[in-house]
């Protein structure tokens, strides 16, 4: 097993989530049937999937000198996941986000950043990068991300991207900087209107230059353009059926589990199986990254997936 930490970078939050029956389309009390609170954000969520899953990780971010932010360093405390890196902001507040999640698992979110989160990269512990296996970047800090991602290639350190919505010009911006960029399908979408997930993945992928291009596509599984194969040849992979309780973090969870299948030698076909379902497996649980899967449990699940042919 691999010995060396992913560092995940990006948005660190504190949510609120609620078990609903039915999200209102207009003004109502709602009484849930449960509620958590978590530590989450699309690099927090990565990084916990892959420290549950065995690796060794650690998040840089940025949160406030607040209570909230107290609360979140106390609750990644529970997850073998390093937090020296993670910098507190005077004044600040910590970003958090209410979160509705209807009975068939679909979810409502309300996130709140301060701007008073100071977003310069300056502090970054740079001297680290050399000695990572890789390192995994969201769209919400795109000042570190940026600072990061070039420090990473400059090391020749495997770089990955959560390729999430954000207005298209900074999509195309970030794109071009990883080697791995892995959208979510409306952010894939928003870069090429008026087409299908494959020709829009084909055609943003011509034009960069990493060496895996892929979208997630929820229950369809996920969608795969590699370098090293003919260029006009999108893989596709399926996921394991399941009944959807919370789809809430999924996207985060098949990003590190993706990233710790990529640095523990397993090849593509493998990991993107296995990312699947640890999704899948996800979903099944309420209560956002709280759900992401433990090894045994997400290699049992995968037997059958991993053995089947990619289409």
């Amino acid at each position: 097993m691999n010995d060396k930490p992913v560092i995940c970078l990006g948005c660190a939050f504190w949510d609120t989530i609620f078990k609903i029956d039915r999200i209102p389309g207009h003004g109502a009390k709602v009484l849930p049937e449960k509620a958590v609170q978590a530590a989450s954000g699309m690099a927090t969520a990565a990084a916990v999937t892959i420290a549950r899953l065995g690796g060794k990780v650690e998040i840089w971010a940025r949160i406030g000198d607040d209570p909230t932010g107290d609360s979140f360093l106390h609750d990644l405390s529970n997850e073998a996941v390093r937090t020296e890196s993670i910098r507190r902001i005077p004044g600040a507040r910590t970003a958090f986000s209410t979160i509705l999640v209807d009975r068939f698992g679909e979810r409502l979110v309300v996130p709140y950043t301060d701007p008073s989160l100071d977003a310069d990269p300056g502090w970054l512990p740079l001297d680290r990068v050399a000695e990572a296996a890789a390192v995994l970047v969201d769209m919400r800090w795109r000042e570190g991300a940026k600072t990061l991602l070039a420090e990473a290639r400059r090391h020749g350190v495997p770089t990955l991207l959560d390729a999430d919505v954000a207005p298209p010009e900074q999509l195309r911006e970030m794109i071009a900087l990883a080697d791995h960029v892995l959208f979510s399908e409306p952010a894939l979408l928003s870069l090429a209107s008026n087409r299908s997930p494959r020709d829009a993945l084909m055609s943003v992928a011509q034009d960069l230059e990493a060496e895996i291009v892929g979208v997630t596509l929820g229950a369809a599984g996920a969608m795969i353009w590699q370098r090293e194969a003919s260029e006009d040849i999108v893989s596709e992979f399926p996921t394991i059926p399941i009944e959807a309780v919370d789809t809430l973090n999924a996207g985060d969870v098949w990003h590190g589990t993706y990233a710790y299948g990529l640095v523990n030698g397993w090849n593509l076909a493998r990991r993107v199986r296995i990312a699947n379902v640890a999704a899948a497996m996800k979903c099944e649980h309420f209560g956002g990254r709280l759900g992401s899967p433990r090894l045994p449990d997400l290699l049992e699940r995968s037997r059958a997936l991993v053995q089947a042919p990619a289409t």
